[in-house]
């Protein structure tokens, strides 16, 4: 067929992050003829900007801290990190992980088009292709899903120059070196993650907040960022809360920045942290009919169906949470409604907030706030990892594990982990918050000891006692159970 005619797929894919993968890969498995085209690199942002270079360089920086902390208490000698080295070995990572992207999609029967796509209607799409092999296609499908991302947000008193002023993609993708002193401006999860690994390589690093908090927009509860806060502080970051830029001046290498409270310092180099903002420029959503918000991010519904039937949007270009874990949970609603006879409404609940940083936070569910307002009477069991004989041993006694559940019934609404390892045991909690014991699921479990999934279990003990004397239903589901 003439390429210029029309090449018909079950479904289009148009980029390759997580989400576009994810969805790409689980609708092939499915039988369905897929394409994905993608205009850049293979992975998009979390494969080459971000989740994987900054877990890879997170990962050293944790061991530097640990390591750091046990000093004669079983090792000996001085410890210096090498960011220079930890970014090759990072470097490495990535582009062995991208390297595998094309071969994974071929062994699907996935076909690839490396180019930038543009509706000329709701279900045809232009491929402008791009390097040797380039060319024009049209591609023809019932169903289009858009995964194009996001890109990092800018502030117009801190502009980016992409050396001195950078964003998370230049620091991930490209640095090599750090400097003696790093300013970062915004305390999300960008913010609080490089605060802490630059720290870790010996950077003198100042973190300003606009907010009265870290993790200000984020699932994360206030005693939580207070501990973290606290933890950074010990660790040498200076972290200033309601403080930002007020201007911004990049001379011979260095950025002279006066905050708003009047400082000012000098800096070599400023990391910009202040959110990220949805790519749906230049994809002619117009001819598509597909509708976006002030902000620029693509207006979908409960099902990610956009206003074109037919038209989905997943991870960070649709309205909503932009986050990894969000956009490969999207990939399998999306994919259900799509192609599998099912309707599957997104609930972003479900899906677990977590952040790597001088303390692990991991939150899933309802926190106790979300909770009351929903009309339930939240209470939070709480065990302290002070008490833990995995977490004494481990030198990681600082932290806690919350579970929030209904006082009168029991019902699993949500919890949070601060602590090690917070990432891998929210899963339990996400897993429970979906059962039908709900949180008897806690109950009906045998734990390895010592362990960090035990804490769970201790910190439901007391109120489960005491559920079994007064509740009328001992088995009510967790709140976000089917069925």
């Amino acid at each position: 067929m003439n390429p210029a005619q029309g090449i018909q797929f079950d479904l289009v894919v148009i980029g390759s992050g997580p989400g576009g993968y994810k969805a790409a890969t689980g609708a092939a498995r499915l039988g369905a003829a897929v394409a994905l085209v993608e205009r850049a690199l293979d992975g998009g942002t979390c494969l080459n900007e971000g989740c994987v270079p900054s877990d890879a360089l997170l990962h050293t920086a944790s061991l530097i801290d640990d390591v750091r902390a046990l000093a004669g208490k079983g090792l000996t000698g001085d410890l210096a990190g090498d960011f220079g080295a930890a970014a090759r070995r990072k470097d490495a990572v990535v582009a062995s992980m991208r390297a595998g992207v094309p071969h994974a999609l071929k062994r699907l029967g996935i076909r690839q088009f490396r180019g930038v796509a543009r509706f000329e209607s709701g279900h045809q799409v232009r491929v402008d292709g791009v390097g040797p092999n380039g060319g024009k296609f049209v591609l023809r499908a019932p169903c289009v899903i858009i995964a194009t991302g996001s890109r990092p947000r800018a502030l117009a008193q801190c502009p980016f120059d992409g050396a001195t002023v950078v964003s998370s993609r230049e620091f991930y993708a490209a640095l090599q070196r750090l400097p003696e002193r790093i300013l970062i401006v915004g305390g999300g999860a960008i913010g609080v993650e490089t605060a802490y690994l630059a720290s870790q390589f010996g950077a003198r690093v100042t973190l300003v907040e606009r907010a009265p908090r870290l993790l200000p927009d984020s699932r994360v509860t206030e005693d939580a960022a207070d501990l973290l806060e606290s933890r950074l502080e010990r660790l040498g970051v200076e972290v200033r809360a309601r403080t930002a830029p007020a201007a911004c001046r990049v001379r011979d290498g260095h950025a002279h920045i006066v905050l708003d409270d009047g400082s000012e310092a000098d800096y070599g180099l400023v990391l910009v942290a202040v959110g990220r903002a949805p790519s749906s420029a230049g994809l002619g959503l117009e001819a598509a009919g597909v509708a976006t918000t002030p902000g620029g991010a693509i207006r979908t519904d409960a099902y990610l169906e956009t206003d074109a039937k037919g038209i989905y949007a997943i991870g960070d270009v649709r309205a909503g949470p932009m986050t990894a874990n969000a956009a490969l949970y999207d990939a399998k609603v999306v994919v259900a409604n799509a192609l599998g006879g099912e309707r599957v409404p997104a609930n972003y609940s479900k899906v677990p907030f977590v952040v790597r940083s001088a303390l692990e936070i991991a939150s899933v569910g309802f926190s106790a706030e979300q909770a009351e307002q929903a009309g339930f009477a939240p209470q939070a069991a709480r065990a302290g990892f002070l008490s833990s004989v995995k977490a004494r041993a481990r030198h990681g006694a600082e932290g806690f594990v919350d579970v929030i559940h209904d006082v009168e019934t029991g019902q699993l609404l949500g919890g949070c982990v601060v602590g090690p390892h917070a990432g891998e045991q929210i899963l339990l909690l996400g897993a429970a918050c979906q059962s039908p014991r709900g949180l008897w699921l806690f109950k009906d479990l045998s734990y390895s000891h010592p362990s960090w999934s035990e804490e769970i279990e201790n910190a439901i003990d007391p109120c489960a006692v005491a559920l079994a004397r007064t509740a009328e239903n001992l088995f009510r589901p967790g709140i976000h159970a089917r069925g």
